[in-house]
């Protein structure tokens, strides 16, 4: 690899022999660094297939091997190389980017992963709906055409939800709730298409989804299926902005009747089984209103927004990446704990536009006992562009605390909220 952090993790677990592979690497550093921990604390080495990594990451990284994994020549010449030198005993999936690549190369290696039937569906919204229809009934239209949403509209009513069929995280989702908001959506939402503002979009021109606005509270819940069997790890309580849906703030786990829980549960199950998914671990968003659960969307990759990496481990004592490795080679993953208390993240946003200078408050919410850390997730410096220019850039820093009911966990994260503000330029 040509890393010396890479040699002096070569001289320190000398006696592994067997490797997992990783395809890509997480846009937040340090959940790629939680993965690839597991791994060496499991007893694997770690192999990754992409771009070149961070120096940062590099240093977790036994082998690597540069290829372009949305290429299937060049991912397969890469597969070729890196196993005439390592013998490889699992693929992990831990990345949106690779879902498809990863399920590719389980398949090519005859290791467990993702079916290649299945990764159309978690890739493309509107698959999804077509797959999930007998368990949800959600009233949704692939948009096609300029009149197509519309037409929609005069069925369905409003408000509606419009989204990119394959676009990641929260990228160009609008709410449409009166007619003057489906002017915004024209004349802003065909510059998501654009490959320079989101690589991660496969097709040449953007599609959408419109689907009928789903009430209630938004949750997502955690979890793996593995030879069939679905495990629940925990289900997330979720806020959201209001119009273009950036999560704002996460809670683990939700704090839920059992009743309620067990609904969820059941139904994710019902879910996650209609879509064929197995050997993959799964994040599932949906909302829940009285005795429905309605689906928004699934990923077969762990939760982002540091829920994996950091608040499932800080609430139960549970390392969801290595159990994910443990599905990677066959095994079945081990069962969560009860919670031990509840950890929540909360991302300060930019209600204005302009050059970020810094903030205040930051200093005393980072003294807080219940504070584990802060994260700078845009530079200060970094002239501010707001939804729907950008969709990016609005999330300035996260804060993930820890307390010991959701309750609590609420009211210290809206303090957090009103005591960091940002400090703009004058321009």
């Amino acid at each position: 690899m040509g890393s010396g952090g890479a040699i002096l993790r070569h001289q320190r677990l000398g006696c592994m022999t067997e490797f997992l592979l990783y395809i890509n690497y997480r846009r937040l550093i340090r959940e790629s660094i939680r993965a690839f921990e597991a791994a060496h604390r499991l007893g694997y080495r770690v192999a990754v297939l992409g771009q070149p990594l961070p120096p940062e990451l590099a240093c977790y990284v036994d082998e690597w091997r540069q290829c372009n994994p949305a290429s299937l020549v060049s991912l397969e010449s890469a597969v070729e190389e890196i196993r005439k030198c390592i013998q490889i005993a699992g693929v992990v999936c831990f990345t949106e980017t690779a879902v498809e690549a990863c399920a590719i190369v389980a398949a090519k290696l005859r290791l467990p992963g993702l079916p290649l039937a299945c990764v159309s569906a978690v890739r493309d919204k509107s698959i999804l709906r077509e797959r999930t229809q007998s368990v949800s009934g959600l009233t949704h239209r692939l948009l096609q055409n300029d009149s197509d949403l519309e037409e929609f509209i005069g069925v369905a009513g409003l408000p509606v939800i419009v989204k990119p069929v394959n676009a990641s995280g929260s990228t160009g989702i609008y709410l449409l709730r009166e007619p003057a908001d489906l002017n915004v959506f024209h004349s802003t939402s065909k510059k998501i298409g654009n490959p320079s503002y989101d690589p991660t979009l496969r097709r040449e021109t953007l599609t959408f989804l419109a689907e009928r606005y789903i009430g209630g509270q938004e949750v997502s819940v955690e979890g793996y299926v593995c030879s069939g069997e679905v495990t629940v790890v925990g289900i997330t309580h979720k806020l959201t902005s209001d119009p273009y849906c950036l999560e704002v703030r996460h809670i683990f786990p939700a704090d839920l009747d059992g009743e309620m829980r067990s609904m969820i549960e059941a139904k994710t199950k019902d879910y996650v089984l209609a879509l064929c998914l197995d050997n993959a671990s799964f994040h599932l968003e949906g909302k829940y209103d009285g005795p429905q659960f309605a689906l928004i969307e699934v990923a077969a990759r762990p939760g982002g927004d540091y829920i994996a990496s950091h608040l499932v481990p800080l609430a139960l004592h549970y390392d969801f990446y290595e159990n994910l490795a443990r599905i990677a080679v066959g095994t079945a993953p081990l069962p969560p704990p009860a919670p031990q208390r509840v950890a929540g993240i909360h991302y300060v946003l930019a209600k204005q536009e302009g050059r970020l200078l810094g903030y205040r408050g930051l200093e005393a919410v980072l003294d807080h006992p219940w504070v584990e850390q802060a994260i700078v997730e845009t530079s200060i410096g970094t002239h501010i562009v707001l939804p729907p220019s950008d969709f990016r850039l609005q999330r300035l820093i996260a804060v993930i605390s820890t307390a010991p009911s959701q309750a609590l966990l609420t009211k210290h994260l809206d303090w957090v909220s009103e005591t960091i503000t940002p400090v703009f330029a004058h321009e």
